[in-house]
């Protein structure tokens, strides 16, 4: 019998029941209604054995939806019509709230490394696929140039970056994921002072100038967010 899409959702979630009703009840909405993670899951860009670097990880909801999503897969539940999931992923998470990342250990044990730290100045090991989703707007310029050569060198061998960032140039779906922005970072409780917003192009242009090639990605995403691929230069 092949799974659903919502029993997958609802087999990623329920062991973050055990992290409390919050951390539950909040997987089950981000991941049926914020279209990153499934967009990700289905691209088929992620390699097999890859070791991924998720910067702002948060809970690792992604890293829950990739590893459930190959059990099922594994299991014989997936559909014979979409892409296999990656097998044997390596997921590494840094997070700024401490508290998110000790809920998301309690759920995922050993199979996701996940550290609570400063993303602009803990070490970045190396990996094959970086993943920086909704974070990069929340830094000052210089520090977006910084983060993002930073992550440049630990993909030294070409490796994959994927990034969600908003359209400066979105219209009125830009302005409102600026103030949900605004408003989302007291709960959070993220590390992040400043904002600095580009517009699509700017995006673009800053990841040329750093040595990367970045596609759009055509999947609609929530406000004016846009998904970005780039391959890192070798270095």
């Amino acid at each position: 019998m092949m799974q659903s899409q919502t029993a997958l959702i609802e087999a990623v979630s329920r062991p973050y029941r055990a992290a409390g009703h919050w951390p539950y009840y909040f997987a089950r909405a981000k991941l049926a209604y914020d279209p990153i993670y499934l967009t990700l899951l289905r691209s088929g860009r992620f390699p097999d054995r890859a070791r991924v670097l998720d910067l702002g990880c948060g809970h690792a909801f992604l890293a829950a939806l990739m590893l459930t999503a190959r059990e099922h897969y594994q299991s014989g539940l997936w559909r014979t019509d979409s892409i296999a999931p990656p097998a044997d992923l390596q997921f590494m998470g840094i997070d700024s709230q401490s508290r998110v990342v000790t809920q998301a250990k309690l759920v995922l044990g050993n199979r996701v490394d996940i550290h609570a730290a400063d993303l602009c100045l803990a070490p970045l090991p190396q990996a094959d696929v970086a993943v920086v989703i909704d974070v990069l707007q929340c830094l000052q310029a210089d520090a977006q140039v910084t983060l993002l050569t930073r992550i440049a060198r630990s993909l030294s061998g070409g490796g994959l970056l994927v990034l969600r960032v908003p359209d400066a140039a979105g219209g009125w779906r830009a302005t409102f994921g600026k103030a949900s922005d605004r408003f989302g970072v007291p709960f959070a409780k993220r590390a992040f002072a400043t904002y600095h917003h580009r517009t699509l192009r700017e995006w673009l242009q800053l990841l040329q100038s750093l040595g990367f090639e970045p596609s759009v990605d055509p999947t609609r995403q929530t406000f004016a967010n846009t998904v970005l691929w780039a391959k890192a230069p070798r270095i």
